[in-house]
Parts: C-alpha cells; structure tokens; sequence
C-alpha cells in the first residue's frame, strides 16, 4: 500500500484496527518529483510504502539474501531512491498517481516468488502487472475506470509480446 502525507496516518490507523501487523515502513525518494506550483510547501519528494501482514501471527515472506545482493552486499534500508515513471513508462498513456516499474519490482523480488499470484485491487496503469509479468509471477488486476483498465491491458500485453 502507498501512502502520501494526506492519507498515510489514516491507512496505517485503519490497517492496525483491522489486525494487520506494520512490517516497515518504506519511503519512496524521487530524485525528480515534480514541482510544487503554489510555492506554499516545501516539494512532495517521497511516498511511503506500507508493509504489513495479516496480522501478528501469520508468517510473512521476505526474500532477505536476494535483497541484500540487490544492494551490494549490505542489508537493505527502507528508503529506496528510484525516479518517478519515465516518458517510456507511459508511452501507451499514464495515470496521475504511477509508480516506477522499478518501485514495483523491488517489492515483488522481496516479498514473493516467481510462479507466485499477485493481486492488485487498484490497477491503475498497470505497473503491477507489468512488473509481474518480467519477474515471473502471475497477476490479477481489478480496475473501475475503463480506460485505465485497457491501459493497463495494452502495457502488460507489450511486455508480454517483448519476453
């Protein structure tokens, strides 16, 4: 689950009423977020990420030595550095709240295995899927919005047809 400062208390709130153990809390820090136009603010630069389980008793999967080799040896912190989705990212069109293709990859590689089902209740763009679909799990998107539903359909197939 991502969060920005509007609605990351909240969630963690709800998630922790509904039984759900906080495993960490991951910051997200774009090195090129975009610009803060009412000059009121200081620039929104990161999200946050939350990581949780079921609740304090279920067993959680964390791929902890493909972390650390993805980070050079050493255990792996919570914040990740990764730029926002690039012009080739949204070539077939864009959604105002994308994650980096990256972003997304980095938290499968951690938290599952190949051959593994991913659920995603809030498609989008379908990054999540796109990510799935070049790590090796499968994926089940559910998305309201009709177009980004096909949006994300055509991402996914493009990468599909590429592997």
């Amino acid at each position: 689950m991502t969060a920005t400062h509007h609605t990351l208390f909240s969630i963690g709130s709800v998630m922790q009423e509904l039984g759900f153990k906080i495993l960490n809390l991951i910051t997200w820090e774009k090195p090129n977020p975009p610009p803060n136009l009412s000059c009121r603010y200081f620039t929104h630069s990161a999200e946050m990420l939350i990581w949780a389980a079921v609740n304090g008793k279920s067993k959680h999967r964390f791929n902890y030595t493909d972390m650390k080799a993805e980070n050079g040896g050493k255990q792996m912190k919570t914040v990740w550095r990764f730029p926002t989705p690039s012009k080739t990212e949204k070539l077939l069109g864009g959604h105002p709240t994308q994650k980096p293709v990256a972003l997304v990859r980095r938290c499968l590689l951690a938290s599952s295995n190949a051959g593994d089902v991913v659920l995603d209740p809030f498609t989008g763009s379908g990054t999540t899927g796109v990510a799935c679909a070049t790590t090796g799990r499968r994926f089940i998107g559910i998305e309201n919005d009709p177009e980004y539903r096909q949006l994300s359909k055509e991402r996914i197939e493009a990468i599909i047809e590429r592997e």
